[in-house]
């Protein structure tokens, strides 16, 4: 009976804390270590709140670029860019072991107007060995976010 009342009590408090959620959806890596939560601002255009988290025992690098998908019959298809888009930016980011990162992503300005539907923005990242020079040991993967445009 304890159990039962236990199970029912953490069930009642998934449900609270998720339903605060939105449409936002936190997916993870290839890896399964590695997630990303994206969020739509208060601002007109189209930008995102996105946060990478790092929970691999390896340090990451992410660069600026990213690609962004739209759901269509049932699976997600690129969404091409603007012609006129600007480059990104070539730098790149360190994420140690166990910590986030948090940017903007401008969709507007890189995609134009964009019909309500589900989408997910998709960011690649390389999985390196710390301590490591070589180019054998880095490993490119992918971390996606789902959102939702109305």
């Amino acid at each position: 009976m304890k159990n039962g009342i236990a199970i029912f009590a953490m069930c009642i408090c998934a449900f609270f804390i998720c339903s605060g959620c939105g449409n936002e959806k936190q997916t993870a890596g290839e890896d399964g270590q590695v997630t990303m939560s994206a969020a739509l601002t208060e601002d007109d255009s189209i930008i995102l709140e996105c946060t990478i988290f790092n929970n691999t025992e390896k340090d990451i690098v992410i660069g600026d670029e990213y690609d962004l998908q739209v759901l269509k019959d049932g699976s997600f298809a690129d969404v091409q860019p603007l012609p006129e888009a600007g480059a990104f930016n070539l730098l790149s980011r360190d994420i140690l072991s166990g910590h986030e990162y948090s940017y903007r992503a401008d969709i507007e300005k890189n995609y134009g107007d964009l019909e309500a539907g589900r989408y997910r923005i998709v960011k690649e990242y390389t999985n390196k060995e710390k301590d490591s020079q070589k180019k054998d040991d880095a490993s490119k993967e992918t971390v996606s976010a789902e959102f939702d445009l109305s």
